[in-house]
């Protein structure tokens, strides 16, 4: 802890993008790059010493990091495929890839809760929740009419911009389209 009068409060001034930075220019010398990143010699020192150990409060994750991760990539490109996960699609995904690799938890039938999938989307920010907008009584009203002329708007604009090539392959057909020269 930082000497600081009973008075004030001690507010660090660098950033810690600026400290791992200042640890790769350690070379430069200690003082050299606390006074280029503006960082306290000490601090540096510390870090460098093997009495520094960087972890997260409070009790260890029931799933790894690189296991995080993992749900975190699936989510994401689930998402990005048009097919986003709901809370209980996450918490089943969890429920079950516990049961085939068991391990202690502190869940009940190995399924976890709401603080469990809150303090998921706390330790990664990349993730949002979002609430999908209600079916308007406009798209419920849409006809098989409309919906085909839709489609046949599409296919003149295709058709318009682009050709069609149609390669064989085996049992399916496969269409490429490629730009118009």
């Amino acid at each position: 802890m930082p000497k600081v009068k009973s008075a004030k409060t001690y507010y660090k001034r660098y950033s810690d993008a600026d400290l791992e930075k200042a640890l790769e220019c350690i070379q430069l010398g200690k003082r050299e790059a606390a006074r280029k990143f503006r960082i306290p010699r000490a601090t540096l020192q510390f870090r460098l010493s093997n009495d520094f150990v960087k972890s997260r409060p409070g009790p260890q994750t029931v799933l790894s990091s690189q296991e995080e991760g993992q749900l975190v990539k699936w989510i994401m490109e689930s998402s990005r495929k048009g097919f986003p996960k709901r809370k209980e699609d996450i918490l089943k995904s969890v429920s079950l890839f516990l049961k085939k690799t068991p391990r202690p938890n502190c869940f009940a039938e190995n399924t976890p809760g709401e603080g469990w999938y809150k303090l998921f989307l706390k330790r990664h920010p990349e993730l949002a929740v979002r609430t999908s907008e209600a079916v308007t009584s406009a798209s419920l009203a849409m006809s098989e009419i409309q919906i085909q002329n839709w489609f046949r708007q599409v296919e003149e604009y295709l058709s318009k911009h682009f050709s069609a090539a149609i390669l064989h392959c085996g049992q399916s057909d496969r269409v490429e389209i490629l730009p118009s020269s």
